[in-house]
């Protein structure tokens, strides 16, 4: 006959517990740098020099004329020589007026002779007169502009308190597992695996 057998499990209780320390902490702030920086620049230029030069007085001199120049001498030539002529011609035609019809007087024979005897004997004059020097200008080269030196702003921004946290601290306690008695009958053996 089997005997019959009482098998008993038994859970204790276990109690848990979760803590945590109080912290405390404190962070010094970094300062923060900004700026604006500007490089300089010379801004700064070289104008080319420049030169002029006026030769017209000296090619003058040996024959190069503009033609405001040359109009204005051969007009004014044109009219002395023709006053010079009309004088002449004034002196000729009084001279045939005054002695044209006198017996033994060739008036135009003689105007012939005088007339080329004034060319024969006319003086001729050469003039020597210098050169004169071209007019030369010069404008040296020269340096334009202001020059800008930029600029540098720096700021360092601060904090006048740390940045401090506080964590408190704290315990707890909990029921981690329940006691407990489990009681179950076998026949003829334990349950030690139950």
């Amino acid at each position: 006959m089997e005997i019959a057998r009482l098998n008993i499990r038994q859970t204790l209780p276990r109690i848990g517990i979760r803590s945590q320390l109080a912290k405390l902490e404190s962070h010094a702030t970094q300062p923060r740098i900004s700026g604006e920086y500007q490089a300089p620049r010379s801004n700064m230029g070289v104008t080319q020099p420049q030169i002029s030069m006026d030769s017209y007085s000296s090619r003058h001199s040996y024959g190069y004329t503009n033609h405001e120049d040359f109009a204005r001498e051969k007009g004014q030539e044109g009219v002395q020589k023709m006053r010079e002529e009309m004088a002449r011609n004034n002196s000729q035609g009084m001279d045939v007026v005054n002695n044209g019809a006198k017996k033994g007087h060739r008036v135009f024979i003689e105007q012939a002779k005088r007339q080329i005897s004034e060319q024969i004997n006319k003086q001729r004059y050469m003039e020597i007169a210098p050169i004169p020097d071209p007019s030369v200008n010069i404008t040296p080269g020269r340096v334009e502009g202001t020059p800008d030196p930029g600029h540098q702003n720096t700021r360092i921004d601060t904090d006048a308190f740390a940045q401090v946290e506080y964590t408190p601290g704290y315990v707890e306690t909990y029921l981690a597992q329940k006691g407990d008695i489990q009681r179950w009958v076998t026949w003829g053996k334990y349950d030690i695996y139950a």
